[in-house]
């Protein structure tokens, strides 16, 4: 085994490499809703399974077929999805299915705003190769946007963060330096 070239962010490690054969760095055990996120959706193919799931695919053929991706890749896949609670196996007649759980229908949000930040931001010559529509009325989807509980919109400049109450002690010390940091910046712009 190589080793494997770490870095520090916040407390989070990241490998150096893009070698596939290095062992995965996992985040599961960081005090961080993005880094554990990534964890479990941080491959590229686990999105795409979850966009095939979403747009009905249900068969290990049918997502062979449309991802273009090896059995061996996708049989690992389609295991830590389900180990993950994201995606239940079930026997339909002489077959297996696949399906979401609501844990996964709950990334149909990432997903749409993933297709529409790459129409965006990525987009083809052509536009877009998908348009996310309302089912019952054709009208294409609003772009997906953040707001507070009382229903204002929220752009970047908008946002904050606050201690939450699974917060440990370094987090809590990285948001502290993170707030004095601005502080400081917004008395040195006056």
């Amino acid at each position: 085994m190589k080793p494997v070239n770490r870095f520090l962010v916040g407390s989070c490690k990241l490998p150096l490499t893009g070698d596939p054969y290095v062992e995965r760095v996992t985040f599961e055990d960081r005090n961080c809703s993005v880094a554990r996120s990534v964890d479990v959706l941080g491959d590229w193919w686990n999105l795409l399974i979850v966009r095939e799931l979403l747009w009905g695919a249900t068969r290990f053929d049918e997502f062979q077929r449309n991802l273009e991706i090896s059995k061996g890749i996708l049989s690992k896949r389609l295991k830590l999805l389900q180990d993950y609670g994201i995606v239940v196996k079930h026997t339909v007649g002489s077959g297996t299915e696949y399906a979401l759980t609501e844990k996964g229908r709950a990334l149909h949000v990432i997903i749409i705003a993933m297709m529409q930040w790459g129409d965006k931001w990525n987009p083809l010559a052509e536009g877009a190769p998908l348009i996310p529509v309302n089912r019952k009325t054709g009208a294409p989807l609003v772009p997906v946007q953040l707001a507070d509980v009382n229903g204002e919109p929220l752009e970047l400049k908008d946002l904050g963060l606050i201690v939450g109450p699974g917060a440990d002690e370094t987090t809590r010390e990285r948001l502290d330096k993170l707030r004095q940091a601005a502080q400081q910046k917004a008395a040195a712009s006056r």
